[in-house]
């Protein structure tokens, strides 16, 4: 369970914090560059396991480039969950993310849940882009290897903002893992990069 915006006047207090809340761990806090609770965090026994990028950019002036050949795009369905659960594990299973939250991540359950699209060739799952609308916030994007570089993500991305535009939103925010890939894919598509956290996890 991700924490956000923790804060704590010292170690009893937030080992009490802690304790308080209504789930089981792992627990995982994400910080801002010097945020003042890092040492609190670290100090309850937290390991830090990645760095996050924000991006952000406008929708008006995203261009959609070509469609990828031969791909199409749908919305996701639980019934899908077990082709999903395969192409997620091959697009995400290098990411320090993805091995924190553990298979299965429960997104193969999300269907009705924001906008979650998935891109298919033929009848394989290949893609797949979860996001919160009206706000654009995309929380889960990824392609399997063979896939990439050919389009499928930009597809992906351009639907979610049709389906953010749709509900009155303006923008598209992510927060990827730190990674060149991410930083080139996403530069390329004109998002603009708002800081880095540091995700730390507590078993």
């Amino acid at each position: 369970m991700r924490m956000e915006n923790v804060r704590a006047r010292d170690l009893a207090a937030l080992q009490a914090l802690i304790e308080a809340v209504p789930t089981v761990p792992p627990y995982d806090v994400a910080l801002e560059p010097g945020d003042p609770v890092a040492p609190l965090v670290r100090a309850a026994g937290f390991e830090a396991y990645a760095t996050t990028v924000k991006f952000a950019r406008a929708i008006e002036g995203l261009h959609e480039g070509d469609p990828a050949d031969g791909v199409r795009l749908l919305t996701y369905d639980n019934a899908m969950a077990e082709r999903y659960d395969e192409a997620e594990f091959d697009a995400l299973h290098g990411l320090a993310i993805y091995k924190a939250m553990g298979r299965p991540t429960g997104y193969n359950r999300g269907a009705g849940y924001g906008d979650f699209t998935v891109a298919l060739r033929r009848d394989t799952l290949i893609g797949f882009c979860f996001t919160q609308v009206p706000e654009g916030i995309i929380w889960w994007l990824g392609v399997v290897p063979e896939e990439r570089r050919k389009g499928v993500a930009r597809m992906l991305i351009c639907s979610a903002a049709r389906a953010t535009r749709t509900a009155g939103g303006t923008h598209l925010l992510v927060e990827a893992e730190d990674t060149p890939e991410a930083r080139a894919f996403f530069g390329a598509l004109g998002f603009r990069e708002r800081g880095t956290r540091e995700l730390l996890i507590r078993g």
